[in-house]
């Protein structure tokens, strides 16, 4: 059974930072200047507040549930019905999540390296890396990312520091931006950009312990915010506004732009192998999550079964779109203007009345 593998606190902060800070090298600089123009990194910093006071507060509430994860709470609260209705619900939102990003990652990889080839070639590659994951399992893909996840961190850190030549103070005027309403009031449902967080209200049974969880998502959601708003500065620093709202893939967009004399050019070429890496990580962790909630869910005792079925359903759902300017707006403009419900406000709610019945049942007993 899966509650036999354990992780440490390293691993679990390894796969949060895997999980909310890939989508900055894809969409996230330019999603935010498209809110807060020259803000799009005040932007970047006030959703990343706004996430960590709400972990906050789900980690005050989940520490009476040590060892649950989401899908056990509902069925304490609401039996198998329940269960089953907050499965299917994060079924869903995985099954799009993994559409959206399968799709961006290949487009990605076709820009940089494989332009004359169809995307689904391209796709294939990450699908074929989910499946074979699948079946190796969970335990060997965190220990993986324990072991890839910090030298990503490093290199990431060296890839700012060079651009910080290129980078102006006057791209970044004014201050607030498209203005304060934009910056703190539009920008607030942009925490559903932290969405992924899911994941971590999904691993209490594999690191059992309360006080891993909470300095997992404490000390993982201050590396992400760091990194997301790292990059946003970087990228509407150099990419004034209204550039910088392009659909464009800003980190490929800023990697070209690295050079290093005469003879070191082209340094986005010598990146594909780690964002190829970044990409397989994140898909191959959401999918096998994905089979986890749907063994949980529906009570089977294996999932290999369901592997080649679901790959075979998102790669269709994520080639249904036809170019990828399609697919950054319905997961920028549709998909993360209304998945924070489910994400924030759902396990809120949830933890609330589970703890309210769990207090009445305790004094109706005594």
């Amino acid at each position: 059974m899966n509650n036999n593998i354990t992780f440490g606190s390293h691993e679990a902060i390894c796969l949060m930072i895997t999980m909310i800070s890939t989508k900055a090298i894809l969409n996230f600089p330019s999603a935010m200047a498209k809110i807060g123009g020259p803000a799009a990194w005040i932007v970047a910093i006030y959703i990343s507040l706004l996430v960590i006071i709400a972990f906050y507060i789900v980690s005050k509430l989940y520490s009476k549930f040590e060892d649950k994860d989401i899908i056990d709470i509902g069925g304490i609260l609401g039996g198998k019905a329940l269960k089953i209705l907050l499965g299917v619900l994060i079924l869903i939102f995985l099954i799009a999540l993994l559409s959206f990003y399968l799709r961006s990652f290949s487009e990605e990889m076709k820009t940089m390296g494989f332009t004359i080839s169809p995307i689904g070639f391209v796709m294939l590659f990450f699908v074929f890396g989910m499946i074979i994951s699948a079946y190796v399992g969970i335990e060997a893909l965190i220990r993986f990312q324990a072991i890839i996840v910090p030298v990503t961190v490093i290199s990431f850190i060296l890839f700012i520091i060079a651009l910080i030549p290129s980078m102006s103070i006057d791209n970044i005027k004014p201050i607030l931006g498209l203005g304060s309403y934009n910056v703190f009031v539009k920008g607030a449902v942009r925490i559903s950009d932290f969405a992924e967080l899911i994941f971590l209200f999904l691993l209490p049974p594999f690191i059992k312990k309360t006080d891993v969880f909470n300095k997992t998502g404490f000390i993982g959601l201050v590396i992400c915010s760091l990194v997301l708003t790292s990059l946003t500065f970087s990228f509407v620093s150099i990419y004034p506004y209204p550039i910088s709202t392009g659909d464009l893939l800003p980190a490929y967009e800023l990697a070209r732009i690295i050079k290093f004399g005469r003879f070191f050019e082209r340094a986005e070429s010598i990146l594909v192998i780690t964002w190829a890496t970044i990409g397989f990580m994140y898909l191959s962790t959401a999918f096998y999550f994905l089979l986890h909630v749907f063994k949980k869910t529906f009570g089977l005792r294996y999932y290999e079964p369901l592997i080649l079925p679901f790959a075979l359903v998102i790669m269709s759902t994520s080639l249904i779109p036809e170019r990828l300017m399609n697919i950054i707006s319905l997961e920028s403009g549709i998909f993360r203007n209304f998945i924070w419900i489910i994400v924030f406000i759902l396990p809120v709610v949830l933890l609330i009345v589970t703890r309210a019945v769990r207090r009445e049942k305790s004094g109706n007993s005594s």
